[in-house]
């Protein structure tokens, strides 16, 4: 477990704005030394990218970190009605590390993802190979053979009825307010209950925005959606095989993601480390901090 991150002096931020990725605003940070080695840190589903804060703390000294929020997520806007497919994500990906390298950045670059996240920066290593040096994942594979055959034995039809219903309930529902950023707050620790209250009130601060009636989680009702027919494994397996940047698998032992290890995923990877961390669920970044530091540095170091 960490402490809470101190706050990040005004000097080490070197921009924060806004780009314009068709015609979608994209809420980009970046931290540190523009003349060092660029790391990329990507947040998973439902985050936001200031719950990289003690990564970019660690870091700093080495690294010059990019943090952007994915559509739909932190301050960056919302796609009207929907638009979060992986190609989606993968393609805004691209065009960040484009606006970087025309900032003055080197490249490739180093990535760092975290459950969805994690998905994508694989998916961009395998599209873009020229522009990535390496890759840490956590846990962000997609899902097993197993996984996978659940969920495609309904029938098409009963898939497109659920997706439909559920969808339709979440348009007309009312936008959940917490009266205060405290409930709040104490709603993310309940949910993460490994987190230390530090680290829940750091996550749960950056993950509202207030409203004249109150507060609301910054991210869009509607992402978090099964899709309809996922990208077999077969398939994604064919992505990570060709990706050329070396890559850290990293997996929490007490997740509720199934170790690709044990599953055959890591069979797909022509040149894969896997690191398994006892005591951490799904957020082990958080869980075994100083360890995933460690770990992620000597890698970063080995591929400089």
């Amino acid at each position: 477990m960490t402490p809470a991150a101190p706050p990040l002096p005004d000097a080490a931020l070197l921009r924060e704005r806004k780009i314009e990725v068709r015609r979608l605003g994209l809420h980009l940070r970046v931290w540190g030394d523009a003349s060092k080695p660029l790391v990329l840190l990507q947040h998973g589903g439902k985050d936001h990218g200031r719950s990289w804060d003690w990564t970019v703390e660690a870091l700093r000294e080495d690294y010059c970190l990019a943090v952007p929020d994915l559509r739909g997520h932190g301050d960056s806007d919302w796609p009207t009605g929907g638009g979060y497919e992986s190609f989606d994500f993968v393609s805004d990906m691209a065009a960040i590390v484009e606006h970087l390298v025309s900032e003055g950045h080197d490249a490739p670059i180093h990535i760092i993802g975290h459950s969805l996240g994690g998905n994508i920066a694989l998916n961009y290593a395998a599209a873009q190979p020229h522009r990535v040096r390496s890759v840490i994942a956590i846990e962000g594979l997609g899902f097993s053979q197993k996984s996978y055959d659940e969920l495609t034995a309904k029938r098409a039809s009963e898939r497109m009825r659920e997706g439909v219903e559920r969808r339709l309930k979440v348009a007309q529902r009312k936008p959940r307010r917490f009266r205060s950023a405290e409930e709040g707050i104490k709603r993310l620790a309940n949910l993460h209950q490994q987190l230390s209250p530090e680290q829940a009130e750091h996550l749960a601060l950056h993950a509202l925005r207030e409203h004249e009636d109150g507060w609301s989680w910054k991210h869009d009702p509607l992402l978090g959606f099964m899709p309809i027919r996922p990208m077999p494994p077969s398939e994604y397996g064919q992505l990570f095989a060709d990706i050329e940047a070396p890559v850290l698998l990293m997996y929490g032992r007490e997740s509720w993601a199934s170790s690709p290890k044990d599953d055959g995923r890591l069979e797909y990877f022509g040149r894969a480390e896997l690191i398994e961390f006892d005591n951490a669920g799904h957020w082990l970044h958080h869980d075994r901090f100083e360890d995933f530091i460690s770990r992620a540095k000597k890698f970063l170091r080995s591929h400089s």
